[in-house]
């Protein structure tokens, strides 16, 4: 399992998360005090008032993912799930500790959850929340990112450099979204397996090279050059001028 929390090498990306739509509890003083930092950014995010508050406004609306801070309760989790109008929804979970094992297993599975350290940050948090939605709800991510000439479109699935064009599959999307999110930022194997595959999985570090290895192997095929750069000890860093 991991549960490495992920701080970017990277100017405010905050940006990417104002799309998705949200429901926050600030009943809750730690996710109150977190998000006093966003200000009135986030337009979508709406900010209720304690866990009652949390499920009508799910109910209303049809949000990609909601904000709580403290243990996991399996209760909440169904009270979502009888009234959110949606598939799916992500759930990120504030604090320190991460996730108690095997929490997940005992979760609906049209909850996926996300256990976040506040000293992440907003970064942290906008790097979180687009890796959960890429495993739960990609229909919710649907810009298009540009990094030195190389365009990921996340509504079209493909990955183009103006000359070629490749297909990337939900999975690719998993694993090589992020280094879109944060492309001057070196990522170990350990954070790219809990970004794609979540806190809890039991995947080992090896399905993070054997699948992105894959992914390269199509874009080389596709492209003519290959934007993800195996870093020796360390991991993988978007990087399309050596491709």
């Amino acid at each position: 399992m991991t549960g490495a929390a992920v701080l970017p090498e990277t100017g405010d990306i905050l940006h990417l998360a104002e799309p998705l739509k949200g429901v926050a509890d600030l009943g809750d003083p730690g996710v109150a005090l977190f998000l006093s930092g966003a200000g009135d950014r986030l337009a979508h995010l709406v900010r209720s008032d304690g866990q009652a508050a949390l499920v009508e406004a799910v109910a209303e609306t049809r949000p990609d993912y909601v904000l709580i801070g403290g243990l996991p309760d399996p209760a909440l989790f169904e009270r979502l799930c009888a009234v959110m109008r949606s598939a799916t929804l992500g759930v990120i979970v504030l604090g320190r500790d991460g996730l108690p094992d095997g929490v997940q297993d005992m979760t609906p599975t049209r909850i996926e959850l996300a256990p976040l350290d506040p000293a992440c940050g907003l970064n942290g948090f906008t790097l979180h929340l687009r890796a959960l939605m890429r495993r739960c709800r990609p229909v919710a991510l649907a810009g298009r990112r540009w990094v030195g000439g190389i365009v990921l479109d996340e509504a079209g699935l493909t990955l183009s450099d103006g000359t070629g064009q490749a297909t990337l599959s939900l999975e690719d999307m998993r694993l090589i979204g992020p280094l879109f999110d944060a492309p001057g930022k070196v990522w170990s194997r350990e954070a790219l397996l809990g970004m794609a595959y979540g806190a809890q999985t039991m995947n080992g570090l090896r399905t993070v090279d054997v699948k992105l290895n894959r992914a390269r192997r199509r874009l080389r095929a596709a492209l003519g050059q290959d934007p993800v750069r195996s870093v020796r000890g360390e991991g993988y860093i978007l990087d399309p001028a050596t491709g």
